[in-house]
């Protein structure tokens, strides 16, 4: 990986975790539902990715 992505990754990971902890502030039942459909979208996305890798290398 290079440097901006990671960077990338971080800036992401922090924006989505203070997202949660904002809604948390208000809600708390809110942020545990954004943060489980976030987790979902990430997960979605990460299989994705690797599918197409595999896909590419073929």
């Amino acid at each position: 990986m290079k440097r901006l992505d990671i960077l990338a990754f971080v800036v992401g990971v922090v924006g989505f975790a203070l997202m949660v902890a904002g809604i948390g502030v208000i809600y708390w039942p809110a942020a545990l539902i954004v943060g489980g459909g976030g987790l979902l979208v990430w997960s979605f996305l990460a299989a994705r990715a690797v599918a197409l890798a595999t896909t590419k290398r073929e």
